[in-house]
This record gives C-alpha cells, sequence and structure tokens, in this order.
C-alpha cells in the first residue's frame, strides 16, 4: 500500500507522497493551499482561490475554520457552511480530489494545539469525503528526522492565528515535553503590519496608496509572500504595484520589514528564554528547528541569533509531510477494523544517528526493550506478532500469552517489532492501556512501559534482557 503525508496548517497545507517521495499538487498546481473560504452567491470558494479574493470581498472570506475548527454556528452563516467543520471539510475535499490517485491511505501531522475534539472532527471529515485515514501525529514529532543528543530541541512554528513552540524529548522516542501557543503572535498580524508600513512607503516615495482600492490592497498582498522568498537571499529589491497605466515602484528591504517586526521578534525571544528556563537549559546548546513558514519572516534568523550557544536549522518545505512517510514505512500494515491511531512519539535511534558507538557499559536508558514480562515470564519480542488475550490457540499457530480473565478478550492485543520499532495494536472491546492511556488503534512503545488490558489489573511491561559480557 502507498501512504499519503499531510502536514496540516491553515498557512497552507502540503501533501507528500508517490515514489519516489516529494511534494505534490494540492490547489490546482499549488503545493500548497491555504486555509481561506469565501463564499460566493452558489459557490464556497476555498484555498488558493479564495485567498486571491480576500481583500475584494473581506465581509465573506472566513481563515479561521481550521483555528477554531468546531460546529458552533457561523455568526455569517452561507448557504454553503453552516459552522466551521463544514468549511474545512470542503477545504480538505478539494485536496484530496488533488492527491488521492497518489495514495491508498493517508497520515496527517497535526498541530500541536490539536486536542481530541480536533482529531474528532478531522476524522469526522475523512469518514464523510471516504479518506482511508491512517492516524495523525503532532506537526513538530513528524517534522523531526535528525537526532541532537547533545542539545536541546526546540521545534518553532507559525500558523494564521497563532506561533508555537514545543520542546522534544530526545531519548529512545521522541517524545513533546512541553508546548506553548501564542495567539498574539501570527502571520495575519504580522502580514497586515507589512502590509500596512508597504503602502505608507508607497504614499512617501510616489504619492499613490495601494490601500486606497481593494484591487491594488489585493495585488499587495497576492505578492507579499514571493517578496519574502526573494529578502531570504537579497537584502533588498524593486518592489512594483501596477494601477491603470501606470507602474509604482519602491526598494524594499529586508531590514525594513525586520524593523517593523521588532516587538513580534522580541516576543518569540522571550518565549523562547522561558522554555529554555522551564527545563534548567539556559546555558545549555539549544537546536531551534524552524519551519519554513517562520523561516520565511524577514531577519527573523538574525534576532534569533542574538541568542547564546544556539543552533539554528531551518527545515525543508513540507517537512512534516515527509516526516509522516518516513513514520508509515515503520508502522505494520494496519488491519481493518483497528481504528485510527494518535502516534505522539516517533523512533529515535540517538547512538547509530548521531554516528557515536554505544558503550560496552549500557545504561539501562540506552537498552532497548528485547522481552515482554508478564508475572514471572519474559517473551522474546520479534517481527512476528505476540498475541495476548484470553484465547487458546494450537501450540506452534500463534506466539502468544493466555490470560485467563472474563474482561479481557479472547485476542486483546497484539506486540511486535517492525523494523527498529516496537508497536501495539489493540483489537478488544475493552481497551488496551498503555502506562494508563488507551491504545487507538495502534501506538510505539518503549523500553519500561507498561500495558493494562481492560479493566482487570493484569500489567504486562517491556524490558530488556542483556547479554553475558553486558552486565
Amino acid at each position: 500500500m502507498t501512504s499519503l503525508g499531510l502536514e496540516l496548517s491553515d498557512a497552507g497545507i502540503l501533501v507528500a507522497g508517490g515514489e519516489p517521495a516529494k511534494l505534490l499538487p494540492v490547489d490546482g498546481k499549488m503545493f500548497e493551499s491555504p486555509g481561506y473560504a469565501l463564499s460566493e452567491k452558489k459557490h464556497l470558494l476555498v484555498g488558493k482561490s479564495a485567498e486571491g479574493k480576500a481583500k475584494l470581498l473581506p465581509l465573506q472570506v472566513n481563515n479561521k475554520f481550521w483555528d477554531q475548527l468546531n460546529t458552533e454556528p457561523l455568526e455569517r452563516k452561507s448557504r454553503q457552511a453552516q459552522n466551521h467543520a463544514e468549511i474545512a471539510c470542503a477545504h480538505l475535499s478539494l485536496i484530496w480530489e488533488n492527491v488521492k490517485m497518489h495514495g491508498d491511505d493517508m497520515m496527517i501531522a497535526v498541530p500541536d494545539y490539536y486536542g481530541r475534539k480536533h482529531l474528532g472532527l478531522v476524522l469526522g471529515m475523512a469518514q464523510e469525503l471516504s479518506i482511508p485515514l491512517r492516524g495523525f501525529v503532532p506537526l513538530p514529532i513528524a517534522a523531526s528526522l535528525n537526532p541532537r543528543p547533545d542539545a536541546m530541541l526546540l521545534h518553532l512554528d507559525i500558523h494564521l492565528h497563532r506561533f508555537e513552540i514545543t520542546c522534544l524529548h530526545q531519548g529512545e522516542e521522541l517524545t513533546r515535553e512541553q508546548s506553548t501557543d501564542a495567539q498574539e503572535i501570527n502571520l495575519e498580524q504580522l502580514y497586515r503590519n507589512w502590509v500596512e508600513s508597504i503602502s505608507r512607503e508607497f504614499v512617501r516615495n510616489t504619492r499613490f496608496d495601494p490601500l486606497h482600492k481593494a484591487a491594488t490592497e489585493q495585488a499587495l498582498y497576492n505578492r507579499l509572500p514571493a517578496a519574502l522568498e526573494i529578502l531570504k537571499v537579497n537584502p533588498s529589491f524593486l518592489f512594483e504595484i501596477s494601477h491603470g497605466k501606470h507602474i509604482y515602484r519602491i526598494t524594499l528591504s529586508r531590514d525594513f520589514l525586520k524593523r517593523k517586526s521588532a516587538p513580534t521578534y522580541d516576543e518569540i525571544l522571550n518565549l523562547i528564554g522561558q522554555m529554555r528556563a522551564a527545563h534548567g537549559q539556559n546555558d545549555s546548546r539549544t537546536v531551534l528547528q524552524l519551519t519554513r513558514r517562520i523561516g520565511n519572516l524577514p531577519g527573523l534568523k538574525d534576532t534569533l541569533s542574538t541568542i547564546d550557544n544556539c543552533e539554528i536549522t531551518e527545515l525543508e518545505p513540507g517537512a512534516a509531510a515527509m516526516g509522516v512517510l518516513e513514520l508509515v514505512s515503520r508502522l505494520p500494515h494496519r488491519h481493518d477494523g483497528h481504528g485510527v491511531s494518535y502516534f505522539t512519539t516517533r523512533p529515535w535511534p540517538l547512538a547509530a544517528r548521531a554516528g557515536s558507538r554505544v558503550a560496552p557499559e549500557k545504561s539501562p536508558g540506552r537498552l532497548r526493550a528485547t522481552h515482554l514480562l508478564h508475572r514471572d515470564v519474559a517473551y522474546p519480542l520479534s517481527g512476528k506478532p505476540l498475541i495476548i488475550g484470553s484465547g487458546e490457540y494450537p501450540d506452534g499457530e500463534h506466539r502468544h500469552i493466555r490470560i485467563r480473565s472474563s474482561v479481557i478478550s479472547s485476542k486483546h492485543c497484539q506486540i511486535q517489532i517492525d523494523a527498529d520499532t516496537i508497536v501495539i495494536t489493540d483489537s478488544s472491546r475493552q481497551g488496551t492501556f498503555v502506562d494508563g492511556q488507551k491504545v487507538d488503534g495502534n501506538t510505539m512503545m518503549g523500553l519500561g512501559q507498561t500495558i493494562r488490558l481492560g479493566t482487570s489489573k493484569e500489567t504486562l511491561r517491556l524490558i530488556a534482557c542483556v547479554e553475558g559480557d553486558e552486565t
């Protein structure tokens, strides 16, 4: 089966897939589809076409449906949509129609602030649109591929309506340690600030005001993303706006936009400082992992470079979409009926990826789980599923742990090694719990984690058995 990876951000949704994996057109010929919707008399425009008319018809536009994903009635209802969820469904439908021929199922990297209600609504949309959804993963986890065991790893991202900073814990599994979002820092406000500042420069230098007409205001907004790309490699360039038979020009510089954004950049610095202090890492080396969205902010990397003992790395466009595919490649084939999973960790082999050698005397934290301990018996893990349940199987037909209990299903769950990953899959009605968290379909596990079966008191634990020369 071929999977697709979707990176969900209202600033622009991206999808990766194919052989070899690459970003796919999701909105006409565009590789990004922004979270905009515009209600016309007979149609609901979504994505790039809606963004291109946002300033022409401001009372009919909505760009908050992914950020405020819910089923509450809209203040301004339309015939096409009654709430944000219905608009988001229309946007997802556009994207799915563009990419469905490239894959058999899909996994979605979601913003870190998305909770259970958000995920439930996205799952409902996928079912409505007949999208074979394999699971969800937090965007910072999906986008992270390069371990840095010598540093604190922070993931920075920005969306249309908020900024996110996530501290990632690098162990045998990559996990989220802490996440903070700030709604006062967002792309919509930054764009508005830049557009107003650029307009004042046009007035000062040419006496032409681009904001006087909706058409030229829209043209200014349309040109802004390309301008930011140019300013990443050039300190300045000639910015042009056409109106009638006239062409108006100003010199737009990176430093100009940086100065206009200084208060926002200072607040980002403050949030990074708070995150480092919260984890006692003020003086240790920090790696800032920037998505392309935030890396495009003019002059921000210069501001971030003032942080002591800090390294900045910018991710490729669609890093989370591509990362989803790498994660999917490590998972066992999902059988029908196992539901949709929410993966909050990913394998993170620090020693192998960092190029370091494992010391002969291994500490417990560096060991990998090799066995599943139940009561006093350790069962070896392998690529063949180890079935746990109350059922009885003929010898040799299955590897299994039989636990007689009325609250444990015949085939309650199974655990196996897939590549370097240990995956547990729930197939019960009573539920399987890993460290107290219910398994939704399947999830990855690591050394020391415990399994509880339904409401029973039966627990199992992942352990590592060392060789004789490792003790």
